[in-house]
């Protein structure tokens, strides 16, 4: 249970929000983008910096700040959501005043947001599937108080719209946030890039460039666990029992410090990626090795030859804690495995699964066209 002064602090850090947005009332014509997830909102920023330059503000999280950045010098306003005074001073004025919003995430502070310009806010999401349980499905929010869950739903009851990749994630929003959903049926933005042949072949060139090799890859990319245990993989060991026939790499999470030290130095393993983001590395990647990241439903689009394994070690743990979404144990697209042992012997077996079952499930809507759909809607709310 939440320690009454954390509740009390929440309750006049909301007041303040309040009282700030009642005092807006002068109505503006601007595209509020909330940025928290900077790599997975590039592209929605990319299109709309292009075609709405003088509308689009920026208001971003610390992590975000050199992506807020980049666009401040090309003429965006910004503002830091995470320093309190500005918050209050610019940001819940002009997000109060404004005609769309779109939201990467969950931002706390629009629980007490009055719009005053019939606004439309939009939940972008940083993933177009989910494996983990989140909002209030999750299980750490069963232990929050009564106020903390009416807190996260005053939050949930501000979206108007939601950018969904499927009928099934549409629902899933549904279930956790307790919402009747508003569907944008147009696919996640960052899988455009695996419909675009050019993009792919270039994507496919530069790997090879930086990583010449004619051995298999496989990349693993672990999930984020806010209590973090070490992961129960000897990479030593796990280079060797794959032998010469593959070139293993790791991508940690970025808040995952613990496991970059760990491989960042073992000869042939690579963790260096020569700043090729991982939508780049995805395409030549043979076998993605990872846990309940929602990286699968981004690689079964980009690597639809390709094969993954699900190395959920802390299943069980993991269950109970966070939560998995019902039935990935029988619409995984690939072995799921708890030991080494078992996915060094995955890895090396030829795959028998494909992902199109998984890809009808969860990019039901992603065709390459969300960028133009996207942009045709945001049109249509201001020709109306």
């Amino acid at each position: 249970m939440s320690n009454p002064l954390v509740l009390a602090s929440k309750e006049f850090y909301l007041m303040l929000v309040q009282f700030a947005s009642k005092r807006a009332k002068k109505k503006n014509d601007k595209i509020i983008f909330l940025l928290s997830f900077p790599e997975a909102s590039k592209p929605t920023l990319q299109l709309l910096y292009e075609h709405f330059p003088d509308k689009l503000v920026i208001c971003y999280a610390k992590n975000a700040k050199d992506l807020a950045e980049f666009y401040e010098n090309k003429g965006c306003p910004i503002y830091c959501i995470d320093t309190f005074s500005v918050l209050i001073k610019d940001v819940v004025p002009i997000v109060s005043s404004s005609k769309l919003v779109f939201c990467d995430n969950y931002f706390a502070f629009l629980a007490r947001i009055t719009f005053n310009n019939k606004a439309s806010v939009v939940q972008l999401w940083h993933a177009n599937g989910a494996i983990k349980l989140f909002g209030l499905e999750a299980k750490y929010t069963k232990n929050v108080t009564k106020r903390d869950r009416e807190r996260y739903i005053e939050v949930y009851n501000k979206f108007t719209h939601y950018v969904v990749s499927s009928q099934k994630m549409a629902d899933i929003f549904a279930k956790n946030y307790q919402q009747t959903i508003n569907k944008l049926p147009f696919g996640y933005l960052p899988t455009d890039l695996f419909f675009d042949q050019e993009w792919l072949q270039r994507a496919k060139k530069q790997f090879k460039h930086n990583f010449p090799t004619n051995k298999k890859i496989a990349l693993y990319v672990p999930t984020y666990r806010e209590h973090q245990s070490e992961v129960p993989l000897d990479f030593f060991s796990l280079k060797r029992q794959l032998n010469d026939g593959w070139l293993v790499m790791v991508k940690p999470h970025p808040h995952d410090k613990g496991l970059y030290q760990k491989v960042k130095d073992i000869d042939g393993i690579i963790s260096d990626f020569k700043e090729m983001n991982l939508a780049q590395i995805l395409p030549s990647v043979d076998c993605l090795i990872t846990d309940y990241s929602s990286i699968p439903f981004e690689y079964s689009l980009a690597n639809p030859n390709g094969k993954m394994v699900f190395f959920c070690y802390d299943y069980e743990e993991y269950k109970k804690e966070v939560g998995i979404e019902e039935g990935f144990q029988y619409w995984a697209p690939g072995k799921i495995v708890k030991k080494q042992n078992e996915l060094v012997s995955v890895v090396q077996t030829p795959s028998e699964e494909d992902f199109e079952t998984f890809n009808q499930m969860w990019n039901e809507y992603a065709h390459g066209s969300a960028r133009e759909q996207l942009l045709k809607w945001v049109k249509n709310v201001y020709d109306n």
